[in-house]
């Protein structure tokens, strides 16, 4: 399983430093981009807004997993540890890709002229 593990980490790792870069971009343009237009931008944009949603619910589901298992584990009922942290793993990293996706969607809303991830 440690063999599985450490790239797991390690994308961890990176795409939480990927989700930095996003959110530093997405405030650096915020100061560069007139409120009015981007709430037009935002309601006006069908799509931006129920992708958006869809991935939130998502995350929000894997964090309830993530919850789950953390429950079970609290409660001694996992039997085997090693697949438990496996999939605590990749789901943290599941909720770390949809974290992302929604950052680079907000970012190419504010910033349409200069998108950061295609």
């Amino acid at each position: 399983m440690l063999i599985l593990k450490i790239p797991i980490l390690v994308l961890s790792i990176l795409f939480a430093v990927i989700g930095v870069y996003l959110a530093v971009r997405i405030n650096i343009s915020k100061k560069k981009i007139d409120p009015v237009i981007l709430r037009a931008r935002v309601f006006l944009n069908d799509s931006f807004i129920n992708e958006s949603w869809k991935l939130i619910l998502i995350a929000l589901i894997l964090f309830i997993i993530h919850a789950f298992i953390e429950l079970k584990k609290v409660f001694g009922t996992v039997t085997n540890d090693e697949v438990s942290w496996l999939i605590d793993d990749i789901i943290m990293l599941g909720i770390l890709i949809c974290i992302i996706i929604v950052l680079n969607k907000w970012l190419k809303l504010m910033n349409p002229q200069n998108p950061v991830l295609k």
